[in-house]
């Protein structure tokens, strides 16, 4: 698994707005609103990172780099 850093979750529901998010791109992904972090399965690509961070950005939260 590997985790990356994400800003603006602040209750259940933005974790599964941010679960959504990634599934809606093709990503299986588990937030933890404890860590402030998002797990998938295998490292994103430049363009996934581009593209969910995007898209996340719409939404108001913050995907930062591996954790």
């Amino acid at each position: 698994m590997v985790n990356y850093e994400i800003e603006g979750m602040t209750c259940g529901h933005c974790k599964k707005t941010v679960e959504k998010v990634f599934a809606e791109n093709g990503k299986e992904a588990t937030a933890n609103l404890d860590l402030k972090t998002v797990s998938v399965k295998e490292s994103l690509t430049d363009a996934e990172l581009n593209l969910l961070r995007e898209r996340l950005g719409e939404d108001g939260y913050s995907l930062g780099n591996v954790k």
